[in-house]
């Protein structure tokens, strides 16, 4: 590593790639708290990566929306 040059944040990756899996209703949920600290970490100046962790933030945040706009749905089709 470079002198001076900050590490990436490993919970920036972890972030980003657990919101790849909207299928599946845990990743999600863990890309928005990964990607919390990131950017905790990113504005503290320890770690680089805060590119990433916002996508993974808002990839995560539509992920768990899709979730709850589908289960809304399946609740309201069961009263009518």
């Amino acid at each position: 590593m470079e002198k001076g040059k900050k590490p990436f944040s490993g919970f920036a990756i972890t972030g980003f790639v657990l919101s790849f899996f909207p299928f599946l209703i845990i990743p999600p949920i863990l890309a928005i708290i990964f990607s919390g600290i990131a950017l905790r970490q990113i504005q503290k100046g320890e770690r680089e990566g805060k590119g990433l962790a916002i996508a993974g933030l808002v990839m995560g945040i539509l992920g768990v929306a899709i979730y709850v706009l589908f289960f809304a749905a399946i609740a309201s089709s069961l009263y009518y």
